[in-house]
């Protein structure tokens, strides 16, 4: 009896270890493909056969798993030597990036994309898949990423496949074989990286296309249109070769009676008259338009007036400049060469590179609030702070006002965040975001309580973020919108508050609570990687109000960011505060310095410490208060663990 129930317990112990293995369908999966890509255990060791629990499988390099730890999400295998066909990891169903990069590995001829109906990140470059593109491309409507670069594939590229994935950003296939045309694009609204160049494609670029460089279609010998070179208008109806220019050879003319020399002579001067004549209306013009301006600047010079104070009423041509600005005037500024940045929301911004090598940058003004403005430009140039883009100066005249700012060759956090998101890009570490973070709230919560005035922003966004030297997120244009109208067409939804979007047009509902609003926004781009539009109409704030808690880390944060227990649980804080921010009602909106300091809880505190104000508490003081009492506030904890 003994022995037959020793006999049960070891066959239970089995079967339990068998189902336990069974219910866990991506286990045999991987095993299957370490079966195959690494056939002598040089690569893959940790994945090993000795338990098949999903807390192991987790562990295996590479291997990234769901919330649930039951199914994989993520599998990066990079350059690590792997060979034979990857068919098998069609059946990892959940997965959402897949990189495979710089192995040797390939496909069979039946292989399909269309299992992967997750995938967002699709990396396959530098390997040997070969034939035609894999089928089921159509099917992978939240892929993001596909890169196929540097491979020997076939046939022809299904772009009318790929039209219809609608959050596709990235599509890389050089260095294949590819034949065919790209004709039959209808639009891809979010790509904004698109490569194919050194394939065997043929046949003019289409105008969707044109808008990127020339490098993604170089090395397509048949391929013609802009941005390349070869134009296609010499294309002939048989062959698309360019007909040869044809050679006439003329009968053998008549012998011809010889010019005398008056004739010749004659000729000459005639010739040398007109060319005389030509130089001098030449010269005679370049002499008025020489004069002319001449003239306009000695005016200028007249009319202007350069002053650090504001007493009397606004002059014609006055330059204005503040404490710190380099020595310059209007006539520096127009002499200097200048490179056109970017159209704004209340004017087109230049770089100006200066003579002595020094560059500034110039906002060229569109329409003015206010006829008198002299004494509030004064007010906003007196600000200065470490996150805040200063005005150095400014240029009044009747028609023209020019706004002076401090150049930074970092760029905008817009650039940081959303610029070159594909492969080779370096991703902005947790740590710079979160400074940045915690940089544009101290700017802000400094702006909202400078003056008596009660200052706000108006119109704050990721690219009126810059960057400084020492990787400081300084707010640019700040308080513009109290002096300064802008267009209608300028709308930035994303960042606007839902209270300004049912007065698109009444700036008298600004506040420092709908600066609150768009603050949040920037920190969700921040955490998410994507922009305060998502996906073309939804913002990303509504977007993320929608998704779960418990989908967080898989679905909300940047898949640039490591999933550190440590920087999740931050990140997690960061999100519960960009939450409070966007809130639908102002008044459950806090203020940017209570906002600030709970930023600063969780760069120093961690997110076992990062505690948060409630909010009618943190509402119910006023603006003047919370300098002195943010110290003073007790935070109650917050479970943040998944």
């Amino acid at each position: 009896m003994k022995l037959f129930c020793n006999s049960t317990a070891s066959v239970l112990i089995f079967f339990l270890f068998f189902s336990l293995s069974s219910s866990n369908p991506d286990f045999e999966t991987l095993l299957e493909f370490k079966k195959s890509s690494d056939p002598f255990n040089k690569t893959l060791i940790s994945w090993s056969n000795s338990s098949s629990s999903s807390s192991s499988l987790c562990s295996w390099i590479g291997v990234t798993c769901n919330h649930e730890r039951t199914r994989i999400t993520q599998l990066v295998l990079e350059n690590q030597n792997l060979t034979g066909s990857i068919e098998v990891l069609s059946q990892l169903t959940e997965l959402r990036q897949l990189s495979l990069k710089y192995n040797n590995l390939s496909i069979s001829k039946d292989f399909s994309f269309s299992p992967w109906r997750n995938m967002k990140l699709l990396y396959l470059s530098h390997n040997k898949f070969s034939r035609k593109f894999p089928s089921g491309i159509s099917e992978l409507h939240r892929l993001h990423r596909i890169d196929l670069s540097y491979n020997q594939f076939t046939g022809e590229i299904p772009l009318g496949e790929l039209i219809q994935l609608p959050n596709l950003l990235t599509i890389r296939l050089e260095m294949n074989s590819f034949t065919g045309s790209l004709k039959g694009i209808g639009s891809f609204s979010s790509l904004i990286e698109f490569n194919v160049s050194r394939n065997d494609l043929e046949g003019e670029i289409p105008e969707i296309l044109r808008s990127f460089q020339d490098s993604s279609f170089v090395g397509n010998k048949n391929l013609c249109g802009e941005p390349l070179l070869n134009d296609c208008g010499g294309e002939s109806q048989s062959g698309g070769q360019i007909d040869p220019i044809p050679v006439l050879v003329p009968p053998k003319p008549k012998k011809a009676k010889k010019l005398s020399k008056k004739a010749l002579i004659l000729i000459t001067i005639s010739y040398v008259g007109l060319i005389i004549l030509m130089g001098f209306l030449g010269f005679l013009l370049c002499m008025k338009k020489f004069s002319k301006k001449q003239s306009n600047g000695k005016q200028s010079i007249e009319k202007k007036k350069r002053s650090s104070g504001f007493e009397g009423k606004e002059e014609e041509g006055m330059m204005v400049l503040f404490n710190g600005c380099l020595d310059l005037s209007v006539d520096d500024l127009l002499k200097s060469s200048a490179e056109l940045l970017g159209k704004g929301s209340f004017g087109t911004t230049y770089k100006v590179m200066m003579n002595n090598g020094y560059s500034v940058v110039v906002k060229r003004i569109r329409e003015r609030k206010k006829k008198e403005i002299n004494g509030f430009l004064k007010e906003i140039g007196e600000l200065r702070h470490k996150n805040l883009s200063s005005l150095r100066g400014y240029y009044s005249s009747k028609g023209e006002l020019l706004l002076v700012y401090d150049y930074f060759s970092n760029g905008s956090l817009f650039s940081l965040l959303h610029g070159n998101r594909g492969p080779g890009r370096t991703p902005l570490d947790w740590g710079t975001r979160l400074k940045f973070a915690s940089g544009v709230a101290e700017g802000l919560a400094f702006l909202h309580v400078a003056n008596d005035r009660k200052l706000s922003h108006g119109n704050l966004t990721s690219a009126n973020v810059v960057i400084d030297r020492e990787n400081n997120a300084c707010i640019a244009d700040a308080a513009l919108c109290h002096i300064f109208v802008a267009p209608a067409n300028v709308t930035n939804n994303g960042y606007k508050a839902p209270e300004l979007m049912y007065n698109a047009h009444n700036y008298r509902k600004l506040s420092q609570k709908c600066d609150v609003y768009s603050l949040g926004v920037i920190l969700l781009e921040i955490l998410t990687g994507k922009m305060a539009v998502y996906e073309g109409e939804t913002s990303l704030a509504k977007w993320v109000q929608c998704v779960g808690k418990e989908e967080w880390e898989s679905e909300v944060f940047d898949f640039e960011l490591p999933r550190d227990k440590v920087i999740v649980g931050e990140m997690v804080c960061l999100l519960q505060i960009a939450l409070l921010c966007v809130a639908q009602v102002p008044n459950d909106r806090h203020n940017a310095s209570v906002v600030h300091k709970m930023i600063e809880d969780v760069k120093t505190k961690g997110r076992t410490s990062a505690t948060f104000v409630h909010r009618g508490d943190a509402n119910n003081r006023s603006t003047d208060s919370s300098r002195s009492e943010l110290s003073d506030y007790a935070l109650p904890a917050q479970n943040t663990s998944f």
